[in-house]
């Protein structure tokens, strides 16, 4: 083989081989026996869950009910850093008319609560969440909603509404792009992307998890479900990217000698 051939062909070989490599973080399995999910371990990491009653280690939701305003979460620790590529995501079964959410959390819920509590302030909707959404089957209010945060704040104009079928598995999916001084995240609903959001610079150091939390029941019905779950990374294309760019302008060089 030529030797301008060969330097091509390790130039191709080293593109391949620099492309970012997607690193799992969480991906956890739900088969569990139907015990409770707080303090079991996460499938990859083995990381220990902290999550209310109601969550199980066979992805169960139960259902929580109350008269008023009240809820439970289910959380892992999560620190987003710079220049990364996240992906979050979970697949929920909730045909019941309140909502289970799936999305970044803080570090600890407010007021000296616990995440294994049980309380409407542990819920993403009041525990200063960012980079969330829900789903439900509600006939006076839309089954799929995303927020910026915190909490209810920043609704997604494009991911709310009666947006998918919630009596089947809806898959939630978000994307934290953190490469620019101005993170993004990409919200998709069932593999299709709803809308892309700058992230508020609060954000940056609000977010010290991920997880789940549900509303509360008006009355007694079947619960829901976790499917699966997961969060990934990978690292910032730039750095192969510009390794590639060198490689290749030397292989015009020597054409050029050739």
């Amino acid at each position: 083989m030529k030797p301008n051939r060969i330097l091509l062909t390790a130039i191709l070989g080293t593109g391949l081989a620099t492309a970012p490599a997607q690193l799992v973080i969480y991906n956890h399995a739900f088969t569990g026996a139907g015990g409770p999910l707080d303090g079991s371990p996460e499938t990859v990491s083995g990381t220990l869950w902290q999550a209310g009653s109601m969550f199980l280690d066979n992805g169960v939701v139960q259902t929580l009910v109350a008269g008023s305003a009240n809820g439970q979460a289910a959380w892992l620790p999560f620190t987003p850093l710079d220049g990364l590529i996240y992906t979050a995501t979970a697949t929920l079964l909730n045909n019941q008319p309140n909502w289970i959410a799936f999305g970044f959390m803080p570090a600890n819920p407010p007021a000296g609560l616990s995440w294994t509590d049980t309380d409407f302030q542990v819920r993403h909707s009041n525990n200063g969440a960012y980079l969330w959404a829900l789903t439900r089957n509600n006939p006076t209010a839309s089954d799929q909603q995303a927020f910026t945060g915190p909490n209810t704040t920043g609704v997604l104009s494009n991911f709310n509404g009666d947006l998918v079928d919630p009596s089947q598995p809806v898959e939630i999916k978000i994307v934290l792009d953190t490469t620019a001084s101005t993170w993004t995240a990409e919200f998709f609903l069932n593999g299709v992307s709803r809308q892309t959001i700058n992230v508020p610079d609060a954000a940056k150091t609000a977010i010290g998890g991920i997880g789940f939390s549900r509303d509360r029941n008006a009355t007694d019905n079947p619960g829901g479900a976790i499917q699966s779950f997961s969060l990934t990374v990978i690292p910032e294309p730039a750095t192969g990217a510009l390794l590639l760019t060198g490689l290749m302008a030397l292989w015009f060089v020597r054409q050029r000698r050739a």
